[in-house]
């Protein structure tokens, strides 16, 4: 149990009274004497408070600092997602217009997209071509000292833009390999891995001569490539697009406009994103060997979905009954972000997963939306706004379990009576006088839930009652 400052200012008390002529000061409130006790005793109780946050760090990751030590362990980089987009290109020109890979356009706010799927578009005609939202920045970086796992900070940009990817190349434009974590690299090849530390700093991390990897030497240069993206972009339907440079007379007649959102853009993680993915046991990573959460390899690598819920022939029998049709097959279901295409999505769901274990069949299921039903009746100090404590706990509960909530953008979802209890207890102040007193009733299921129930929080699905106490005032005076 955590000490209150309370407690800290009893023990003082007691101690003071034992001399008299400090008992004298301390009974008239000098300044002197009370000013350095008092800062004692607040320090103390919030040391007692961090010892006692300390003791459920390792079950609760309370603090930010412990969510982010252990999303680094866990590989969880500050990298965002790139969108990537499909544009239609009209050419109205006598001539053939080719749109390559790699040619840089810019959107109507001016940021940096890159032809990814280029098209070659007639005279007269028209053709579409997939774009992703990114731009290049080069670092040079000359080797200071040979040793082992010799790393290279990769500074994070100050415009508002996300490290998307990284390239490594030696001085003479051989390129090095990204390999997770030196999985079955052998001694001297080139190849490099990107890790961060609590402080979500990026660095590029390479071998450890005559034992795995290639180390650098003294004065060698290396070229990195950092890939830059704004992370959460939209483009409006027919929003107009321009080559970032002419080459021909003929590209200043080309029209470019914006077709479809394939794949939705992310920033890094947050630390509320990171504090559920931090949730799942350390040994899972990227590889067969060790995944035995299929969401949590989806989640990092597309952070921005909305709802997922991922589940195996085990968990699909026990809902839905036995069937030979299931035997090793992965049931996915996810709600599409914003204005995003379906079907790209679940391209690069498939794409994720069979490049962690490709023996599984892959089975897109229909997600279901249902409203969690709650019902909360509060009596609360007569000192309060009835109508302003009810705002609250309606503001409380539709952050913590409403639509855009973090903890629901998971499948199985079970909202429990505790978490409610000490979610609203904690969060909103009027329930935490000793005369205040509430309850919470969670309307069932009717039916079984199922994996793919995308089940949160809504205003119409709560019912909330505030009224005013009436404690203590019948003997008043009497």
């Amino acid at each position: 149990m955590a000490y209150s400052k309370a407690d800290f200012d009893r023990v003082i008390a007691n101690s003071v009274s034992q001399f008299p002529e400090l008992a004298a000061l301390y009974q008239v409130g000098d300044p002197r004497l009370l000013q350095a006790q008092s800062a004692i005793a607040q320090m103390m109780a919030m040391m007692s408070q961090q010892i006692e946050i300390g003791a459920m760090e390792p079950f609760d990751k309370v603090r930010d600092s412990t969510v982010l030590a252990d999303a680094s362990l866990k590989g969880l980089t500050p990298m965002a997602t790139p969108a990537r987009v499909r544009v239609l290109v009209e050419n109205p020109t006598n001539a053939a217009f080719s749109l390559a890979a790699g040619r840089g356009l810019l959107d109507s706010s001016g940021r940096m997209y890159v032809a990814d799927m280029p098209v070659t578009v007639p005279a007269g005609g028209a053709g579409r071509a997939e774009l992703v939202q990114k731009q290049v920045r080069t670092i040079e970086h000359t080797v200071a000292v040979s040793q082992p796992f010799y790393k290279i900070e990769v500074p994070q940009p100050t415009d508002g833009r996300y490290i998307s990817g990284i390239a490594v190349q030696d001085a003479f434009g051989v390129p090095y390999i990204y390999t997770l974590e030196f999985t079955n690299v052998a001694n001297g090849d080139k190849v490099f891995h990107v890790e961060c530390d609590e402080y979500r700093r990026l660095f590029v991390v390479f071998g450890y001569a005559d034992y795995v990897g290639y180390q650098p030497n003294v004065g060698e240069v290396l070229t990195l490539t950092v890939y830059e993206t704004t992370g959460d972009v939209r483009p409006d339907a027919g929003s107009p697009f321009a080559l970032d440079y002419a080459i021909a007379p003929q590209d200043g007649q080309i029209k470019v406009t914006m077709d479809s959102l394939l794949l939705p853009g992310a920033a890094p993680m947050d630390i509320a994103t990171l504090r559920e993915l931090c949730k799942y046991p350390s040994a899972y990573d990227q590889t067969a060997v060790y995944l035995g959460e299929f969401d949590f390899l989806v989640r990092r690598n597309i952070p921005g979905l909305k709802f997922l819920s991922i589940w195996n022939e085990t968990i699909e029998e026990m809902v839905r009954g036995p069937s030979i049709d299931n035997i090793n097959r992965l049931f996915v279901a996810f709600a599409v972000p914003h204005d995003a295409t379906r079907e790209s999505i679940e391209q690069e769901i498939v794409r994720i997963i069979k490049a962690a274990d490709d023996s599984y069949r892959i089975v897109f299921v229909t997600p279901v939306i249902f409203a969690i039903g709650m019902t909360i009746v509060a009596e609360v100090a007569r000192i309060h706004d009835a109508e302003a404590v009810k705002k609250q706990i309606q503001d409380v509960l539709i952050k913590e379990y409403g639509a855009e909530a973090v903890p629901v953008r998971a499948g199985m979802l079970v909202v429990k009576y505790k978490a409610i209890y000490e979610l609203l207890k904690k969060s909103v102040a009027a329930l935490q006088d000793s005369g205040s007193d509430f309850s919470v009733v969670i309307t069932p299921i009717k039916d079984k839930q199922l994996p793919e129930h995308f089940r949160y929080v809504t205003l119409p699905s709560l019912s909330i009652a505030v009224t005013l106490a009436n404690y203590n005032l019948g003997s008043w005076g009497q």
